[in-house]
C-alpha cells in the first residue's frame, strides 16, 4: 500500500484560540496587519496557527518554536529541517483551507471554489495542453466548469509541490483521465513517483458551496494505482486553549 499524506481541512472564518499572538512570530503578525481585507487576515492567520500546530504535535514542540524560510515563489519551508520533519503544503479558498503533511517527500494541495465563468476557454488555451483546450470545447455549462477546475487543481497541486508555482508550466503538467496519476510532467519529471488525487468538498465535511481539491505528493514507491486514491480528510480544530498544547 502506498503511503498516505494527512490532509486537514480548516474552516477559515471562525474565531481565533485566544492568545494566538503567543504562537506566531513577529514578521507573521506584521504580515497579517498588511491585509486590507477582515477576511483576508482572518484566513492568513487562520491557515498559519493551523499549520504551526499540526507541525508541533507532529515534531513534539511548541508551536512558536518553528522557523520558516521561503523558496524563491514563496514556499514555506522549515528552518533546519532534519529528518523527521514532515513535508507540507498550504491551500484556501472561500472559507475553507487545506494543509497537506507528508513523510515520504515533496506534497501539494490546491483548493478551489467552483464558480461558473465566461473566461474558462480562455484561460484554457493560454495555460492548458491542446488535448485538454479539446476537452473542455466539447463540453457545457456544469460539466466543463467541473472539468476545467479539475485539470486546473491537479497541474496546481504538483506546481506547489515542487515549489514553482504556476510559473513551472501549467501546460506541461498533464494527469491522466482518471485523475489518479499524471501522464506528463516538466523537465521529464517522473511520473513513477508522483501520486494525484482529485475529488470534491462535499457536503458532510461542511460545505455548503461546490469546491474541488487536488492533493500531489512523491512517494518513494513506484505508482501502480490506476483508480482515483481518496486521503481521509481529517477536519482540524482549534485547542481548548494555549495551555492544552504540546
Amino acid at each position: 500500500m502506498l503511503p498516505q499524506p494527512q490532509i486537514w481541512l480548516c474552516p477559515t472564518d471562525r474565531p481565533l484560540i485566544p492568545g494566538y499572538q503567543a504562537l506566531l512570530s513577529s514578521e507573521e503578525m506584521a504580515r497579517g496587519e498588511r491585509y486590507q481585507r477582515p477576511q483576508d487576515k482572518q484566513r492568513f492567520l487562520t491557515m498559519r496557527l493551523a499549520l504551526r500546530i499540526l507541525l508541533a504535535r507532529q515534531l513534539d514542540c511548541l508551536p512558536q518554536q518553528l522557523q520558516f524560510t521561503y523558496g524563491p515563489q514563496g514556499k514555506p519551508e522549515l528552518v533546519d529541517r532534519e529528518r523527521r520533519s514532515p513535508w507540507f503544503n498550504v491551500a484556501h479558498s472561500g472559507n475553507y483551507g487545506l494543509i497537506g503533511l507528508s513523510t515520504e517527500g515533496e506534497i501539494g494541495v490546491d483548493l478551489q471554489i467552483m464558480l461558473p465563468k465566461p473566461h474558462y476557454l480562455k484561460l484554457a488555451k493560454r495555460f492548458f495542453a491542446p488535448q485538454e483546450v479539446q476537452q473542455l470545447e466539447s463540453l457545457e455549462g456544469e460539466k466543463r466548469t467541473k472539468l476545467f477546475y479539475q485539470l486546473w487543481t491537479a497541474k496546481e497541486a504538483f506546481l506547489k509541490a515542487t515549489g514553482k508555482g504556476i510559473s513551472g508550466g501549467l501546460n506541461q503538467v498533464i494527469p491522466d483521465e482518471n485523475l489518479a496519476k499524471y501522464q506528463y510532467l516538466p523537465d521529464s519529471g517522473d511520473t513513477n513517483h508522483w501520486r494525484l488525487s482529485s475529488q470534491p468538498l462535499l457536503a458532510d465535511q461542511g460545505s455548503n458551496d461546490n469546491y474541488w481539491m487536488a492533493i500531489a505528493w512523491c512517494t518513494n514507491e513506484v505508482n501502480q494505482v490506476e483508480s482515483n486514491y481518496l486521503p481521509n480528510i481529517q477536519p482540524f480544530q482549534w485547542p481548548r486553549n494555549l495551555d492544552s498544547l504540546p
